[in-house]
């Protein structure tokens, strides 16, 4: 992967939709693969409830809220979750960084057009959805998926 490649980070979009247990570890397996941050939009509810619960599982991940503005009703929470985040919780808004909000790619040459059309446009990083496929495209940004292994000889 060439150097400038590996400056551009990698966002993960998290809503309490699924199992909070598989959020869980979605959390630690996205962390794990190398993920910047883990963003949780006001939208989905209250964002520092689920980023304080993250903070309990996780150790690197920058923990960011986006769009909760202060005085909200989820404000209340923000103040705990900074703390149980050590450190690592940042509001979206706050942040000095150029993050573009993208669909998850469908296939891997649209995630490498993506990522040199982020790079081009001076982006930190991408925040991508979470998706049982992401694990992959984190620690193998490059690798094209050969699955010539389930071809089947006919005939």
């Amino acid at each position: 992967m060439p150097e400038t490649e590996a400056e551009l980070r990698i966002g993960v979009r998290f809503a309490l939709s699924a199992d909070p247990g598989e959020l869980f570890a979605d959390a630690r397996a996205v962390e794990a693969a190398g993920a910047d941050g883990i963003w949780v939009d006001a939208s989905d509810g209250d964002p520092y409830v689920l980023l304080a619960a993250f903070a309990a599982v996780t150790w690197r991940v920058r923990l960011v809220a986006k769009g909760a503005p202060y005085g909200s009703p989820y404000a209340v929470g923000q103040e705990t979750c900074r703390r149980l985040a050590r450190g690592r919780f940042v509001e979206a808004e706050e942040l000095q960084e150029n993050w573009i909000h993208a669909q998850f790619p469908s296939s891997r040459d649209i995630w490498r057009s993506m990522r040199r059309a982020a790079l081009d446009a001076g982006a930190t990083g991408i925040v991508l959805p979470n998706d049982p496929r992401l694990i992959d495209i984190l620690r193998n940004p490059d690798v094209d998926d050969d699955r010539s292994d389930l071809n089947i000889a006919v005939g």
